[in-house]
C-alpha cells in the first residue's frame, strides 16, 4: 500500500496569481467550462505541484512466498521549494480477521536506495505504526525538482496460499501445499489514505510459473473500479491519474506447485510497533537497582499473595468432599461461619458413585482445571442429547478424502427438566433461527462468538455457586495483562530504551541491559504465578473433591457392580461426565465387559437411542463411546474455527476490491 505525505503546508497556486483583471464574455465562458471537465490531476501537474509523476515496480515472486520488490520512483518536487527527500512506508503488519491479539507479519529485508538523478540517497529504516518507514535524504541536504529513485527490499510471507474448497469462502488454508490449488499475491500497492498524486503506476510481476486469473482494482478503500491487467508472464498492472486517496489494489493467481509451502507469518501481539520511552540524565544506578530488584520484588510479592490468596481455601476438620451441616447447597450463600484454612492441591478423595448433586459436566471441567475449555461445551452437547433435548445422527464418510459429520436434531424439552442459562445459549447456538437441525459441519467458522459466549456464562456459572470468589478467566486476565505490561516494557527497554536513553546521556547506557532483563523476567514470574491464583472456596474445593472422587469410580467402575437393566441408562448419563475427564475409552471398556456378561447370561441389552450410529451392524457401547469421541474431537475443532485467519481469495466472492489485499505502502516529501 502506498502512501503520500508532505511536511510542509498547501502549496500556492502559481496560475492564481498572473490571471487578468478583465476576460471577454466568450473566453469567461471558455474558462468556466474547461473548470468543469479540468481534473485535480491536470490541475497539479498544470500548476507544478508536488507529485509522483511515474511509479514503476517489478515484483519478483519467490518459491518461499517472498516477494522481492524493485521501485523506480520519479517524484516532482513542489515548484520553488526545496526538500530534503522522499519517504516510504511500507505496511509490514496487517490485523487477522476475529483475531484482535494477532497480526500478520511481512518482513522487510534487504533494503536499498540509489538515486540515478544525483538527489541524496542516504536512508535509514524506523518503525512506523503497522509500517516500516524507509526515509531517504539527508537532513543536510536539500534536493528540488524531478529526481528519480530506486528503491529496493524484500517482503517475505505475503503470498497467500489457497485451497479451493475455501475460495467460496474468504479463507486461506494453512495445510501443506500439496493440498493447495493456487497461490495468490493480494497486495495494495497503495493505500486509500495517500496523500500524493501519482501520474502514473505500473507493476510487472515475475513469477515461477504464468498467472493464470488477474484483478486490479483502483479508487477509494472498498471500490470495486477496475484498472489494467494482463495475466500470462510476466503479469503486469497500470493505472493513470491516481488521485490523493485512491487506493491500488492488485490480484494474481498462480498455481500451487510452482511454490515451495508460501505461509503467512501469523504473530500474536499487537499491530503497531511502539517505541520506549527516554529516561533522564543519571539513571545508570537506578537502572542497575530496578533491574535486579525488579524480579525479586515480583517473586516475594507473588509469592506472598499466592500463599496468602491463591490457594484453594477448604473446611478445618473435615475430609476433602464434605461440608458442614447447612452449608453446601450449592446456591453460594457462604460458609456459615465453619473454620477454615487454606491447602495445597491436591489431597487424596474417597471415590464418589455419583457425580456432585445438580451438577453438569461442563461445571465439572471448569471447576476442575478453572478453565471453560471447548470440550467442556462439546461434553454438554452430549449432556442435553442424554436429557433429551437433541439427538445426534453420525453420518460416515463416504469417500477417502470426506470426513464422518453429525446431524444434531432437536427435540421437544423433556418434561420436568430446565435448562442453565450458559445450556440455552448453547442450544440456542447450535438451532439458530428456529432451525430443527443442522450439521456439525456447518457451524465451521461461524460458532466461535457463541462459544466465547457460553465460556464467560459458564465462568458466570461457577461464580455464581460460590465455587470461586471472582471468575477464573478475569483473574487470569488480570495478572496476565501484569506480566505482559511488565515483559513488553522490558522488551522495549531492550530494544529501543537503551539507544534513546544513550541519547541523552550523551554516552553508554549501561543499566539499559540488566534492566530490560529485569522487568522480562518480573512479567515472566507474574505470567507464571498468576496464572494458579484462581483459587477455590472451600464450597469450591469440596465439590471438586465430589468431582474428582467420581472419576476414580469412572476408572475403576467393575462390570460386575453394574445391574443388567440400569447399564444403558448408567452409561449415557455418567458418557458426558468421561468426555470431560478423558476417560471415556476407560468408561467404555468397562460396558463392554457388561455387554458380555449380558450375552453370556441370555439377558437383552437397551442400547441408548439419544446417539444414532452409522455403522452397518448393530450399535454396542463400545461403538457409541467411539463415536461419541469423534464427535467431541470434531466438534472442539469446530467451535473455535474462525474464518480468513490468514487472508482471503481476490478471486472469491466479496473477497476483492480497492484496499482489500495484504501490506502495502505510502510515500511523501520531508
Amino acid at each position: 500500500m502506498s502512501l503520500t505525505r508532505t511536511d510542509r503546508g498547501p502549496v500556492a497556486d502559481p496560475v492564481a496569481s498572473r490571471r487578468p483583471a478583465r476576460v471577454p464574455a466568450l473566453l469567461a465562458l471558455l474558462l468556466a467550462t474547461a473548470a468543469l471537465v479540468f481534473t485535480p490531476a491536470v490541475a497539479a501537474r498544470a500548476a507544478g505541484g508536488e507529485a509522483m509523476t511515474s511509479f514503476r515496480a517489478v515484483y519478483d515472486l519467490q518459491p518461499d512466498g517472498s516477494v522481492r520488490v524493485a521501485e523506480t520512483i520519479q517524484w516532482r518536487f513542489p515548484s520553488g521549494e526545496e526538500r530534503h527527500g522522499i519517504f516510504r512506508d511500507i505496511v509490514v503488519r496487517m490485523g487477522v480477521a476475529d483475531r484482535p491479539d494477532s497480526y500478520r507479519y511481512f518482513e522487510m529485508t534487504d533494503v536499498s536506495v540509489s538515486s540515478p538523478t544525483g538527489a541524496p540517497a542516504q536512508f535509514r529504516v524506523t518503525p512506523d505504526g503497522a509500517a516500516d518507514q524507509i526515509r531517504i535524504g539527508s537532513a543536510d541536504e536539500w534536493t528540488s525538482g524531478t529526481q528519480t529513485y530506486l528503491v529496493g527490499y524484500t517482503l517475505h510471507n505475503l503470498l497467500n496460499p489457497i485451497a479451493q474448497n475455501d475460495i467460496g469462502q474468504n479463507d486461506i488454508a494453512q495445510n501443506d501445499i500439496a493440498q493447495n490449488d493456487t497461490v495468490e499475491l493480494h497486495y495494495n500497492v497503495f493505500g486509500g489514505d495517500e496523500e500524493t498524486q501519482r501520474d502514473h503506476a505500473s507493476i510487472t510481476v515475475n513469477a515461477p510459473a504464468a498467472s493464470t486469473d488477474v484483478l486490479c482494482f483502483r479508487g477509494e478503500t472498498g471500490s470495486d473500479t477496475r484498472c489494467r491487467a494482463k495475466a500470462g508472464e510476466p503479469t503486469s498492472f497500470s493505472a493513470d491519474d491516481l488521485a490523493p486517496g485512491e487506493a491500488m489494489t492488485v490480484v494474481a493467481r498462480y498455481p500451487a506447485a510452482a511454490f515451495d509451502d508460501p505461509r503467512p507469518d501469523i504473530r500474536e501481539g499487537d499491530l503497531d510497533a511502539g517505541s520506549a520511552g527516554a529516561a533522564a540524565p543519571a539513571v545508570n544506578a537506578a537502572a542497575w537497582v530496578a533491574g535486579i530488584g525488579a524480579p525479586v520484588i515480583a517473586a516475594a510479592v507473588m509469592a506472598t499473595l499466592w500463599w496468602t490468596r491463591g490457594r484453594d481455601e477448604q473446611y478445618a476438620g473435615l475430609a476433602p468432599g464434605l461440608t458442614p451441616a447447612g452449608v453446601g447447597d450449592g446456591s453460594g450463600t457462604g460458609t456459615g461461619g465453619a473454620p477454615l484454612t487454606r491447602r495445597r492441591r491436591r489431597q487424596p478423595v474417597a471415590v464418589q458413585f455419583h457425580p456432585p448433586p445438580g451438577v453438569q459436566p461442563g461445571m465439572v471441567g471448569t471447576l476442575v482445571d478453572e478453565t471453560a475449555n471447548p470440550i467442556d461445551v462439546s461434553a454438554t452437547v452430549i449432556d442435553l442429547a442424554v436429557r433429551g433435548y437433541l439427538q445426534i445422527d453420525e453420518i460416515r464418510a463416504e469417500g477417502i478424502f470426506t470426513r464422518t459429520d453429525w446431524v444434531l436434531r432437536r427435540l421437544d424439552p423433556p418434561p420436568g427438566d430446565h435448562l442453565l442459562p450458559y445450556e440455552g445459549e448453547l442450544l440456542g447456538g447450535l438451532f439458530r433461527q428456529g432451525a430443527s437441525e443442522v450439521r456439525l459441519s456447518e457451524l465451521k467458522n461461524t460458532f466461535a462468538d457463541t462459544l466465547k459466549r457460553i465460556q464467560s456464562m459458564l465462568y458466570r456459572e461457577v461464580v455464581q455457586r460460590g465455587w470461586f470468589h471472582r471468575s477464573p478467566q478475569s483473574q487470569r486476565a488480570a495478572w496476565q495483562a501484569l506480566g505482559i505490561v511488565l515483559a513488553v516494557s522490558g522488551g522495549l527497554v531492550l530494544f529501543y530504551g537503551r539507544s534513546l536513553v544513550a541519547g541523552l546521556l550523551g554516552g553508554g547506557f549501561t543499566g539499559g541491559l540488566v534492566l530490560g532483563i529485569g522487568l522480562v523476567a518480573s512479567g515472566g514470574i507474574v505470567l507464571l504465578v498468576g496464572r494458579g491464583m484462581a483459587a477455590r472456596t472451600p464450597e469450591g474445593s469440596a465439590v471438586l473433591a465430589q468431582s474428582l472422587g467420581f472419576k476414580e469410580y469412572l476408572v475403576t467402575a467393575e462390570a460386575g457392580q453394574i445391574a443388567f437393566e440400569e447399564a444403558s441408562n448408567i452409561f449415557s448419563r455418567y458418557l458426558p461426565f468421561a468426555v470431560v475427564f478423558g476417560v471415556a475409552d476407560r468408561w467404555a471398556r468397562t460396558f463392554a465387559e457388561v455387554a458380555r456378561a449380558a450375552e453370556a447370561a441370555d439377558q437383552a441389552l437397551v442400547m441408548p437411542t439419544w446417539y444414532v450410529w452409522s455403522g452397518g451392524a448393530f450399535p454396542d457401547f463400545t461403538s457409541i463411546a467411539d463415536g461419541v469421541a469423534g464427535f467431541s474431537t470434531t466438534s472442539t475443532g469446530t467451535f473455535t474455527s474462525t474464518p480468513g485467519s490468514s487472508g482471503t481469495s481476490g478471486f472469491s466472492s466479496g473477497g476483492g476490491f480497492s484496499g482489500s489485499g495484504g501490506g502495502g505502502s505510502s510515500s511523501g516529501s520531508w
